[in-house]
């Protein structure tokens, strides 16, 4: 049967519609259609009818609900979330229905890349394009506001915990990172660290806090380069550093550990042609060696343990003094 004359006139009119020739045979599909249901002739091939109850297994029944104008639902069989509506007539030939996507608009857009010259100026489906965009747009937008917000109140809570000048955690970062590692003991024992630095009030004093500053940034850099991921490093202020070492260790270990780290720090700081030479005590405290969870009992220890290192490197060789070049 041929197509009935006047119907290529309707891809610009109905971009949706759909002309059967019978119940079951496809005559024309407009191009919007047609991305959605491909090449097929066959009705049943790529829709299956929904409403009316009468039509869904008669092909005579849907051309009949489609004459007499009925709403006609139908759902694609390879997208079955995508429903298509729509009502029609009679037409000389064939049965033409125009269909819409009505609540499916959204899925079919994102599915089959439709776009606004896939509807005429006139269909409401433009419309609900247009909010649909600009929703996405507002969406969009607030998600990349709350991402900038979330990261200003993360980077203002970091601030609030680090020290300025080395970048390390500060006394108040310190103690909460402490007061966690006091309630992980069950778990994880740790070893706290108290070390502070020998000869730097003199290089404060002969060459100025710009210099007593690089020293310091030195420092800081040395623990990070000397400790691991999982250690929390603090500067408690002045020359003052304390650290927690994650896990057990054996005291020759520690012995180890602070011998690498002062190494690191004794080694020159170069500043407007200076080499400023310091270097440091350390003392340790192990929570394995404490039968219960006494935080004061172990910061008292680091710093015993700190003074007997500090008298027993005075007693050994005399103070390091800075380099000219």
């Amino acid at each position: 049967m041929s197509v009935p004359a006047g119907v290529l006139d309707l891809d610009a009119l109905l971009p949706m519609h759909l002309l059967l020739l019978d119940g079951d045979r496809i005559g024309r599909a407009g191009p919007t259609l047609r991305k959605l249901i491909g090449s097929t002739t066959r009705l049943q091939d790529c829709l299956e009818v929904e409403r009316p109850p009468a039509a869904i297994a008669d092909p005579a029944g849907l051309c009949s609900a489609i004459a007499s104008g009925e709403p006609v639902q139908m759902r694609l069989r390879h997208h079955a979330g995508i429903t298509l509506r729509g009502r029609g007539g009679r037409l000389a030939g064939g049965y033409l229905l125009d269909l819409g996507l009505g609540m499916s608009l959204v899925q079919a857009v994102r599915a089959f890349d439709l776009n606004g010259a896939d509807f005429t100026p006139s269909d409401l489906a433009l419309e609900l394009l247009f909010l649909h965009e600009a929703n996405r747009a507002v969406m969009a937008e607030l998600a990349r506001t709350n991402r900038r917000l979330e990261e200003a109140r993360a980077a203002e809570a970091k601030l609030a915990v680090t020290d300025a000048l080395t970048g390390l955690l500060n006394r108040r970062g310190f103690q909460t990172e402490l007061e966690q590692a006091m309630r992980s003991l069950r778990v994880q024992p740790f070893v706290l660290a108290q070390l502070d630095l020998d000869d730097f009030k003199q290089v404060n004093d002969r060459f100025g806090h710009a210099a007593g500053d690089v020293v310091l940034q030195s420092v800081a850099r040395a623990l990070e380069s000397e400790t691991r991921a999982t250690d929390r490093l603090g500067r408690m202020g002045g020359d003052e550093f304390m650290m927690i070492l994650a896990g057990p260790a054996s005291a020759a270990e520690l012995g180890a550990i602070g011998r690498r780290i002062i190494a690191r720090i004794r080694e020159p700081v170069a500043f407007k042609g200076l080499a400023l030479e310091v270097s440091a005590s350390i003392g340790f405290s192990r929570s394995q060696d404490h039968d219960r969870w006494d935080l004061a009992a172990m910061m008292a220890e680091a710093d015993s343990a700190l003074y007997q290192d500090k008298a027993r490197r005075r007693g050994q060789r005399p103070q390091r003094r800075r380099q000219t070049d």
